[in-house]
């Protein structure tokens, strides 16, 4: 039976611990199958300044789920691992493994739920599950990897208030390089300004762990044919591009746009923003024949 196990470290040397602990497991539950390749993620659960380095290794394996949950504890034993995550308390770890899946296998004890009761929340073991076995299919959710990845990339995406800015500014500031490296940090109250301006709208996108990753702005413009909408300074963090974000945002200025009763939805975008380009025609912008000239004035 295919058994599919969480690892992370993030104290020592986190892909040794890693590989270690794989090699380890295959000497005591069965032969390695696959490994998937590195995450890097922040704590989840508590504070602290390292770094985790996860992977997803998966086993061919006998064993029963008691004899699989003693195995890998005696495993974290060995490596230095002596304090467990209890109670919702987490601390910093040379090595932890977790039983993620186990074939069709469904548990639920005091010591052992199988699947794992977080796997459809966390990103860091779907991704990597992902590469290994995307039709892989939970058996209790009845939804395969792709789909519960697919369900966890659903953003969060809404305007920014104006309460939110003292503790946004950060995020936003983050944001700004990744737009144009001459962009100018903005303080709390520059952004306080932005979003109480009648006719700007701020959207921030948030992920599953309510990160501030992504933003956009909405510009109202009233002209004698008509309100006319701009969007402007589309971003996603780098780090969390490819999940859909930017496709969504864009369906939702498309879809504010009309509420505030714009008569056409405007952007520019540079010829050589490639990816871009073809988001924006696969979402119904149609590219004109003219041109945009801009007047620099703070020259």
């Amino acid at each position: 039976m295919l058994l599919y196990v969480g690892l992370g470290a993030n104290i020592g040397d986190r892909e040794k611990n890693i590989k270690t602990a794989v090699k380890a497991l295959g000497e005591r539950i069965g032969a390695p199958v696959g490994c998937s390749s590195f995450f890097v993620t922040r704590p989840v659960g508590f504070i602290s300044e390292n770094m985790f380095l996860n992977a997803v290794a998966v086993f061919e394996t006998e064993l029963s789920p008691t004899e699989l949950l003693a195995a890998t504890q005696d495993v974290e034993r060995r490596m230095g691992r002596t304090i467990k995550s209890a109670g919702g308390v987490y601390t910093d770890r040379v090595i932890d493994i977790d039983l993620l899946l186990l074939g069709n296998t469904v548990v639920e004890t005091d010591k052992l739920i199988l699947p794992h009761p977080l796997l459809q929340e966390r990103r860091f073991v779907l991704e990597l599950l992902h590469e290994l076995a995307p039709e892989l299919k939970h058996p209790l959710r009845r939804q395969t990897v792709t789909e519960m990845l697919r369900n966890l990339n659903k953003a969060d995406i809404r305007l920014l208030s104006a309460e939110e800015c003292p503790t946004a500014t950060e995020a936003v500031n983050r944001l700004l390089p990744q737009l144009s490296q001459q962009a100018t940090p903005l303080t709390a109250t520059d952004l306080y300004r932005l979003v109480k301006n009648e006719t700007t709208y701020v959207y921030i996108v948030r992920d599953e762990t309510a990160n501030i990753c992504g933003m956009a702005t909405l510009c109202l413009c009233a002209s004698p044919t008509g309100v006319k909408a701009w969007i402007e300074d589309v971003v996603v963090d780098e780090t969390c591009r490819e999940r859909g974000y930017a496709r969504q945002l864009i369906e939702t200025l498309k879809s504010e746009a009309t509420h505030l009763q714009a008569k056409s939805l405007n952007l520019t975008s540079r010829p050589l923003r490639t990816a871009a380009n073809a988001l924006y025609r696969n979402a119904g912008f149609a590219l004109r024949d003219t041109n945009v000239y801009r007047l620099q004035t703070d020259l």
